[in-house]
């Protein structure tokens, strides 16, 4: 009869311990609430929804950036196509090897010259015509201007004042000259190099025609002579002279 009275006081304790404790664990939440789950998460390489570390339901990011609301289905977007791994410990094929060539040496065609001789001009003008048919026709210029010499007097500032005169010599203030190239049927202007004016005062010109045709070159100036050389490729029909040495040097190919 002590053993029970004993007895009956712990089994109450012990039943008001339990539901104490019952009383501290949470129930589950229910399938509406969105728990994570196999059948509630995306995949992350297919774009869908993934839960945030954020507590209390957090917000759930779709694919688009757009946050949704906690019960809303997942949308999928997946643009990658399904591929296999690359398999691991696979060697790699040799890449292939080739031997580049030397770039092919510009083949230098043989000239002839069609034209070489020393014009004088004096307010004149002379023209010729040429067919091409292997460009390029190449017109070359020695040119000689005519030279004027005056002499200028002037007073020393140095020390006591002394009367000088020297002499100069420069270019004749009315020497040009002009080479105009001109597609023969229309006249119109394919090219144009000169000497003073509106050109340098270099004594050696060169002027270049990369373009087959019918062309009409002028030769004008004044107060000038300038020997003049026209060459071209040799061919079968565009034949000439072997082109000499100018006066002022070799003009380069």
């Amino acid at each position: 009869m002590t053993a029970c009275r004993v007895l009956l006081p712990v089994c109450i304790l012990i039943l008001i311990i339990t539901a104490i404790l019952a009383g501290c664990i949470k129930p589950p939440e229910s399938s509406s609430s969105g728990s994570s789950g196999s059948s509630g998460e995306s995949s992350w390489f297919s774009g869908g929804k993934k839960r945030t570390s954020g507590g209390g339901g957090g917000n759930e990011g779709s694919g688009g950036g757009a946050g949704s609301s906690a019960g809303s289905s997942p949308t999928e977007t997946n643009l990658m196509a399904p591929a296999t791994p690359f398999p691991t410990g696979t060697s790699l094929p040799a890449t292939s090897s080739y031997t580049r060539l030397p770039d092919p040496t510009p083949e230098v065609p043989e000239y002839v010259a069609i034209f070489h001789n020393t014009l004088a001009f004096k307010q004149n003008k002379t023209a010729y015509t040429y067919t091409l048919e292997r460009p390029p026709l190449v017109i070359e210029m020695c040119i000689r201007p005519n030279m004027t010499t005056r002499t200028i007097w002037y007073e020393s500032r140095l020390g006591s004042a002394e009367e000088k005169t020297e002499t100069i010599t420069t270019i004749s203030p009315t020497t040009w000259l002009e080479v105009t190239v001109r597609d023969q049927a229309s006249g119109t202007i394919v090219a144009q190099e000169g000497f003073a004016r509106l050109y340098g005062v270099e004594i050696a010109k060169k002027l270049t025609i990369r373009s087959s045709g019918t062309y009409l070159i002028e030769f004008a100036g004044n107060d000038l002579s300038s020997e003049i050389r026209i060459r071209v490729p040799r061919t079968a029909n565009q034949t000439g002279m072997p082109p000499g040495n100018m006066s002022c040097g070799n003009f380069p190919v």
